[in-house]
């Protein structure tokens, strides 16, 4: 995970680092139940990482002492390059020019590759990195920060308490694990209860534009969206959104899919005259300028043209209906014409 303001910096084990991903997703809340695999699977690979990372083919290095798992040591002719490890590769250095990394695994490693990043983990009381664009300071799992130039993250009780902001404005976010999540962009706010992001009891946005994509506010200083009850994207109980120029009203959606919804009522605002609403599978109703259609059941229903000037209603799915026209009505029954102006 890339944070705003991170930048990719250059591998210190083979090009990923390890425990600093561990660490990050740590700091993020839904994936905190990934911890404790991230961290068992940091230590095995990071005490099998021996591999140089040598700056000229003139820093071979040459193995000294072989005696693994104890001991083992290999370094270069003029001693700039060089890498020593022990007790199955859980103690040990390596040392590439200005870059080095040492680890006395599960306790304590550090990696510093200047001008990039700097790194000190000291189980489980210390961890701090620097980089060009940020810097980190976590102490035990009580207290922990992130910050750059622009933003800084607060971390209190990692994974439960979570705190960011903005340098430059007043956007800010907070997270209280697994259930509170609130933030700020600029005039815009939303707040929500869920579950480790699994199922949401409501989320509620505020603050955003009242203007529409091709109309203006109608009225209004702000729109809203609201979502009750979701279950993994996959149902949602409630939802109603005001933006732009729509308001639309849904009842047990699937997939998060406004139009998969049971109910549904999708409104125009002011001029815009749309209409887009159905109770499947008993009622429809589908309007826009020139005409449109709708249905109550097998009992009703009527189709119109208001470019042409006609409308016609029909009865019984279908087996009475009449048409309205400038001319005069049409009955028919069964689909034949019984009364014609």
């Amino acid at each position: 995970m890339i944070l705003p303001g991170d930048s990719p910096s250059k591998g210190v084990f083979g090009g990923y680092d390890l425990t600093r991903s561990f660490l990050e997703m740590c700091m993020v809340p839904h994936s905190a139940r990934l911890c404790s695999v991230a961290f068992g699977m940091s230590l095995i690979l990071l005490g099998g990482c021996s591999s140089p990372l040598l700056d000229s083919p003139s820093k071979v290095r040459q193995s000294v002492v072989t005696l693994p798992p104890l001991y083992s040591l290999s370094q270069s002719e003029d001693g700039t390059s060089s890498s020593w490890s022990a007790l199955f590769w859980l103690v040990g250095r390596d040392v590439e020019s200005e870059r080095e990394n040492t680890r006395v695994l599960p306790f304590f490693w550090h990696a510093n590759d200047p001008p990039y990043r700097s790194a000190t983990l000291v189980l489980p009381f210390y961890y701090g990195e620097t980089t060009a664009s940020y810097q980190s300071r976590f102490y035990s799992l009580l207290y922990g920060y992130k910050e750059s130039e622009t933003w800084r993250n607060d971390y209190f009780a990692l994974p439960f308490f979570h705190h960011r902001r903005s340098k430059v404005n007043d956007d800010r976010s907070i997270t209280v694990f697994p259930y509170i999540e609130w933030a700020r962009t600029g005039a815009q706010q939303s707040f929500g209860l869920s579950l480790l992001g699994l199922a949401t009891a409501i989320t509620v946005q505020w603050g955003l534009p009242a203007e529409g994509e091709t109309v203006g506010a109608l009225g209004r200083e702000s729109s809203r969206k609201m979502e009750v009850g979701n279950v993994l994207g996959l149902v949602s109980a409630f939802g109603y959104n005001d933006v732009g120029d729509t308001r639309d009203i849904r009842l047990m959606s699937v997939f998060s899919s406004e139009t998969l919804s049971v109910f549904r009522s999708w409104r125009g605002r002011g001029d815009n005259p749309f209409v887009r609403e159905w109770a499947f599978p008993l009622y429809m109703n589908i309007q826009d300028e020139g005409g449109g259609w709708s249905y109550v059941g097998p009992l009703w229903g009527e189709i119109s043209d208001r470019d042409e000037g006609w409308e016609t209603d029909w009865w019984l799915a279908g087996l009475l209906a009449r048409t309205r026209a400038p001319e005069g009505d049409t009955w028919r029954v069964f689909g034949l014409p019984v009364s014609s102006p």
